[in-house]
């Protein structure tokens, strides 16, 4: 039994160091080849070789969960997050792989973290704290940014594009963020940010700053235009109206009924008449909000 416990706590600290590794290496500047398939795919090797995949997995999961301080709540409140989110995003896409890659076994064996399904609305959540990073120093500095501010901002902007981009990355049907609501608020948020940033480097050399300015700017449009996020919102508008299938024809049948009784009205009952329209109205307001996902 010992030596059972010994090399269990071996191989935790194998798989511990790896992915340690792995997410504390991350950086703006690496992000994507340190997520792409071929890099991911290597983890994935390193973590099952030797060992049984199931255990495996949930070691990888365990470490994943509580060997790094990389939730929104850790990172805000230990300060200096700007820095830290490519670390965050690095746990949060490995422990979605992982889980993955545990259902898909096919054994029995079920895998789940409730935390992922609101890893999109975290991330919207830290864009936010960014627009009033740029608002707040737009303020301090009267609208006018001095040339030691402008790496701290270009920072930001990067910080934002590597949000949105990996917030696309965690929407799902289980997610608690709305595809549509994403796509509006990211809208909003190109709005605050570069009203902000192009009048505070009116007039400045600033190549830097205006390239990635574009960049965010263009990945809003892309974000916008994203079919597969317009194919993923009408399947949670579709699964949110089929789990209220009961009162949506509950709704149909007293639009029957309320159609029936205003043919049935007497046309000189103006009274009636009227009263019967609007209930309709506000029956058929009612039908359409099960368009939505909600």
């Amino acid at each position: 039994m010992a030596t059972d416990n010994t090399s269990g706590s071996m191989e935790r600290d194998r798989i511990s160091a790896l992915l340690k590794d792995c997410i504390e290496s991350a950086s703006y500047s690496n992000l994507d080849s340190l997520l792409s398939d071929r890099s991911v795919s290597s983890i994935e090797s390193e973590v099952l070789r030797g060992g049984i995949p199931p255990e495996s997995i949930r070691t990888a999961l365990e470490v994943l969960r509580s060997d790094f301080t990389l939730d929104y709540d850790d990172l805000v409140f230990a300060g200096e997050w700007v820095g830290r989110l490519p670390q965050m995003i690095t746990r949060n896409y490995l422990l979605r792989h992982f889980l993955i890659l545990g259902n898909g076994l096919g054994d029995g064996n079920y895998f789940h973290d409730a935390t992922l399904n609101s890893a999109a609305d975290d991330y919207t959540g830290f864009i936010d704290l960014i627009v009033v990073k740029v608002q707040v120093l737009g303020e301090e500095r009267h609208y006018q940014f001095m040339e030691e501010d402008l790496p701290e901002v270009e920072l930001w902007l990067r910080a934002v594009i590597t949000l949105m981009h990996y917030c696309r990355d965690m929407l799902d049907m289980s997610s608690t963020l709305r595809p549509s609501l994403f796509q509006r608020r990211a809208v909003r948020m190109r709005g605050r940010i570069s009203s902000v940033v192009e009048m505070s480097t009116l007039g400045m050399d600033c190549p830097g700053v205006e390239s990635t300015l574009a960049e965010m700017s263009k990945a809003v449009d892309d974000l916008v235009r994203d079919e597969k996020m317009r194919n993923l919102q009408k399947a949670r508008n579709e699964r949110y109206k089929q789990s209220k299938m009961r009162l949506y024809n509950y709704t149909i049948r007293v639009t029957e009924e309320l159609n029936n009784q205003i043919e049935a009205c007497d046309p000189l009952d103006l009274t009636h008449r009227a009263d019967l329209r609007k209930q309709l109205e506000q029956v058929q307001i009612f039908m359409r909000s099960f368009d939505k996902d909600r």
